[in-house]
């Protein structure tokens, strides 16, 4: 791979140039190899010109357009802002003021949004690349900017910690408005590699893609290696070196038996910091519940320890993000002597990072963050409802699914309709309740974790594993 120095464009167009033949992309039925994509490239390159240091929203689901728009991004120096396409139109309204979004790319091309507002970026490494809209603790956005330069900084280590190079066919089975799936295409278009693109994920559908396509790696959610567990035997895995486990940790039964099939290497990290941790193989006998070891370059420290030693996780990371987009003191809050503040807890045993919860009130469902407090803003609008309580609880299928509980005279079927109107397709609550008290301590405080404990055997995804 090129120097860092050098734009992303740049080195996916030197890999054109020294194998243009060579498969660079496969989507459902379409196989492109990179000189194609350099053709789809340049013809999304004229089309954003005018939007050249502005920017632009993405609302496009997983699509050869989006990994096209992700090069020709860091070819026009555009700052691309990808959002959900379910995100309700109210309030991608105030998401884009927010981030002065000039220009809007979806399945109908590029439109002009706000003709007031311009920034000037240039084709350096260090000018915002991509803005990724993350939802805070309260209902207000947390707009993070990385640059291409962390962008290929994150990419190098990758590269060296699991040993990849052009001959890898790479799998990206999460959406690309996620900085995930970004990281896996990026990843294999400047190593030159072939990326393989799910357009959804199923437990189905991904085992039998990598059958095909003979997929050797992988950056994969864990909710969705726990999803094949149960038909992996079906298929042949022979072809996969390693798949890397983001997000929450993989159950110990569970990581135990893919082993028998392929390496797993399991990081904890956030969108702000990147990758920070590495688990590997040899290291499943006496460390099979922890997220791995600090990897070069990463100080990792726990602060505010409470009982055995755990406490909130700080960072500090070579390739963390650049800021906040305008929220200076947001992000100087977010730092402590250096250190990002990721809001998790854990504890540090023998130099291992043990994951143990978050100190924000978070749900990850499927590998996606989300703030009940976003969802109960909106339900609790409804008229007949009094009260209401959205909470995680342990799932199977999603590794936590989103329940409401609710005091009122509502019903669920009125709730759910306007719940649908209203919030993103992952933060619909897959189960209603209606009771006379919601549980609370002495001073009037919900006590979430009673209605954990009281709703937590439903394992809801259940269902859904056999439709998949």
């Amino acid at each position: 791979m090129e120097a860092l120095t050098t734009n992303i464009a740049k080195i996916f167009f030197n890999n054109v140039k020294k194998d243009s033949k060579k498969i660079a992309l496969s989507f459902n039925d379409n196989i492109i190899n990179y000189s194609e994509l350099s053709k789809i490239v340049y013809k999304i390159s004229s089309e954003i010109e005018i939007a050249k240091s502005t920017h632009m929203a993405v609302l496009l689901d997983n699509s050869i357009e989006f990994v096209g728009l992700l090069i020709a991004a860091a070819k026009v120096g555009v700052t691309l802002v990808p959002f959900d396409k379910t995100t309700p139109k109210k309030q991608l309204e105030k998401l884009y003021i927010k981030i002065n979004i000039n220009y809007q790319y979806s399945d109908k091309g590029i439109e002009k949004i706000n003709p007031y507002y311009s920034v000037k970026n240039s084709l350096t490494d260090d000018v915002p690349y991509i803005v990724v809209s993350t939802s805070g603790s309260t209902s207000e956005p947390k707009p993070i900017i990385l640059t291409q330069d962390i962008k290929l900084k994150r990419i190098k280590i990758a590269q060296k910690r699991y040993k990849l190079g052009n001959n890898d066919i790479i799998l990206v089975s999460t959406p690309m408005h996620h900085s995930l799936a970004q990281r896996g295409v990026l990843l294999g278009l400047t190593l030159g590699a072939t990326v393989v693109l799910m357009d959804t994920f199923s437990p189905k559908k991904y085992l039998e893609i990598i059958q095909k396509t003979q997929v050797t790696f992988s950056f994969a959610v864990s909710s969705q290696l726990e999803n094949i567990v149960d038909t992996i035997e079906k298929y042949t895995m022979k072809s996969v070196k390693k798949i890397v486990s983001s997000s929450y940790s993989i159950k110990p039964n569970i990581k135990n038996k893919l082993l028998n099939y392929f390496d797993i290497y399991e990081c904890y990290g956030t969108s702000e910091i990147g990758c920070v941790t590495q688990l590997e193989p040899k290291d499943l006998d006496k460390h099979l519940e922890s997220v791995g070891k600090p990897i070069d370059g990463i100080d990792i420290k726990i602060i505010n320890p409470l009982q055995q030693g755990i406490g909130e996780i700080i960072v500090k990371s070579p390739w963390k993000f650049e800021k906040y987009y305008n929220m200076p003191q947001i992000t100087s809050d977010s730092f402590l002597d250096g250190y990002f503040k990721t809001g998790d807890l854990g504890v540090l045993r023998d130099g291992y990072l043990y994951y143990m919860g978050r100190t924000k009130d978070i749900i990850k469902t499927g590998g996606i963050s989300i703030y009940p407090i976003d969802i109960e803003r909106v339900l609790k609008d409804i008229d007949g409802i009094d009260e209401i309580a959205v909470v995680g609880i342990d799932d199977s299928y999603f590794g936590e699914a989103v329940i409401a509980i609710f005091k009122g005279d509502a019903k669920i079927t009125d709730i759910v309709k306007i719940a649908k109107q209203e919030l993103l397709s992952y933060q619909q609550p897959l189960f209603y309740d209606k009771v006379d008290v919601l549980p609370k301590n002495g001073l009037g405080k919900l006590q979430k974790f009673k209605l954990k404990e009281k709703y937590n055997h439903l394992d809801l995804g259940k269902k859904l594993k056999g439709v998949l």
